[in-house]
């Protein structure tokens, strides 16, 4: 099954016209009728809205097909088990803090740019201006 007809299955499996599905992913109706007719791709943001819109809709299954040799993949599988939280450190047991490694540089080194990554995804990078 190809990516498109695996879109299609979650079009069709949620009940929703396309052009509902459009708005619930939030993208324009035209992106999902250029997508569905093999004029365009979609892209990796496209995938991810659907992700995020249908939160039961294996990524596995989405991007790949995610074929298994023991049982078909399921589009909207049962609900897991819910792993057990990790207990709590003892108040009485102080943690050890790690210890810092240095890093040497040259003397004549000058920094060129620092990037940093958020928890979202997103970065920034700093670039030292002389």
């Amino acid at each position: 099954m190809s990516l498109i007809a695996r879109i299609q299955k979650v079009i069709n499996d949620s009940e929703l016209s396309a052009a509902a599905f459009a708005d619930k992913i939030g993208v324009q109706r035209s992106s999902i009728s250029h997508i569905l007719s093999g004029r365009n791709k979609p892209s990796l943001d496209f995938i991810l809205k659907i992700l995020q819109a249908f939160p039961t809709v294996q990524s596995n299954w989405l991007l790949l097909g995610g074929e298994s040799k023991t049982t078909e993949p399921t589009l909207f599988p049962q609900e897991a088990p819910e792993a057990p939280l990790p207990t709590a450190i003892n108040q009485d047991e102080t943690p050890t803090p790690s210890p810092v490694t240095e890093v040497h540089t040259p003397t004549d080194a000058e920094v060129e740019r620092v990037t940093v990554f958020y928890s979202d995804g997103t970065c920034s990078t700093y670039t030292n201006k002389k």
